[in-house]
């Protein structure tokens, strides 16, 4: 099976490269920066604009089996630079799927949608069914990309299939300004050794997932067959749902085994109101019907952090 992953560089891309290497005779891994690839596999690398057409073409050479499109623009940049956001998160796709629609081999394809596609007046649990109102750009981008997946596979250009993430936990390294990272640096910099000044308030709640369970989910919804979806080829990737203090005080429990930083509050109103317009709790019928299924702790996300 011929594979390719585009921002296969990034947090989720590592991982679910890492999981797709028993199954694929070939990955097309492709990022915007120089990143390192895996080994001892058929594997070609790629760095370039995903936005370009020329480059993409240079990626479908030889066809594909299956795609995953997971080059995205996160909520804080896509605040700041509409165009970018634009370019990167629809025109990029749908300039993707039209070169695939060409090529007439009808690809799977599995697109990473997210948690910001809700947003507006939700009830405490949001399911499948719920109307998708983003409050950001980077979710109106993923409603759209939705929607364009379900027409393509109505039409029978491809076989799509979309799933929604919630938070998730934890990325490495350095911070980032996003919001999600945000939300992970709770538990990244402190186990880290790192002092934190969190900018939520301590009684938010809110979905999360390690991206251990994202990528094996994923791969799940990938081999589905196109008879299991509805509709829509688009649900929620069923989460744990924990409160920022809840959080912290998984966090605080590791404390007597490592060097842990403090955690303070530091509140941040427009950050605050870009979580609160976030679904407080995250389900999917059809996911769990299918055995995909959320982190069963906190102390499960932590320790897939430290050792995953």
């Amino acid at each position: 099976m011929r594979i390719l992953v585009t921002g296969a560089g990034g947090f989720i891309g590592s991982h679910l490269v890492r999981a797709l290497l028993p199954r694929a005779s070939h990955l097309v891994l492709a990022d915007a920066s120089a990143f390192a690839a895996p080994t001892g596999k058929d594997v070609t690398v790629r760095t370039g604009d995903i936005a370009d057409g020329a480059f993409v073409k240079t990626l479908l050479e030889g066809g594909v089996d299956s795609v995953f499109p997971l080059a995205a623009t996160l909520t804080t940049d896509a605040e700041a630079d509409f165009g970018k956001g634009l370019r990167v998160n629809v025109l990029a796709l749908v300039q993707m799927l039209e070169l695939l629609r060409t090529l007439g081999q009808r690809p799977k394809v599995v697109f990473a949608s997210s948690i910001a596609a809700f947003g507006g007046a939700l009830p405490e649990t949001v399911d499948d069914s719920i109307a998708q109102t983003p409050q950001t750009s980077y979710g109106t981008h993923k409603a759209i990309a939705e929607l364009l997946l379900n027409d393509y596979s109505r039409r029978g250009f491809i076989d799509g299939r979309a799933l929604r993430l919630p938070v998730v936990l934890t990325r490495p390294g350095a911070p980032s300004p996003s919001v999600s990272d945000r939300v992970a640096a709770i538990v990244r910099e402190p186990l880290m050794g790192r002092d934190f000044a969190c900018p939520f308030d301590p009684d938010t709640r809110l979905p999360v997932a390690s991206v251990q369970r994202v990528a094996r989910a994923l791969l799940a919804i990938h081999d589905l067959p196109a008879s299991a979806f509805g509709a829509s080829r688009a649900m929620n990737l069923p989460a744990l749902s924990v409160t920022v203090r809840e959080m912290v005080e998984a966090v605080e429990r590791h404390r007597g085994g490592r060097t842990v930083g403090k955690i303070t509050f530091a509140p941040d109103p427009k950050l605050q109101a870009i979580v609160e317009g976030w679904p407080r709790r995250f389900g999917s019928a059809l996911a769990s019907s299918h055995g995909i299924a959320a982190d069963a702790s906190m102390e499960e996300v932590i320790a897939n952090f430290l050792h995953g």
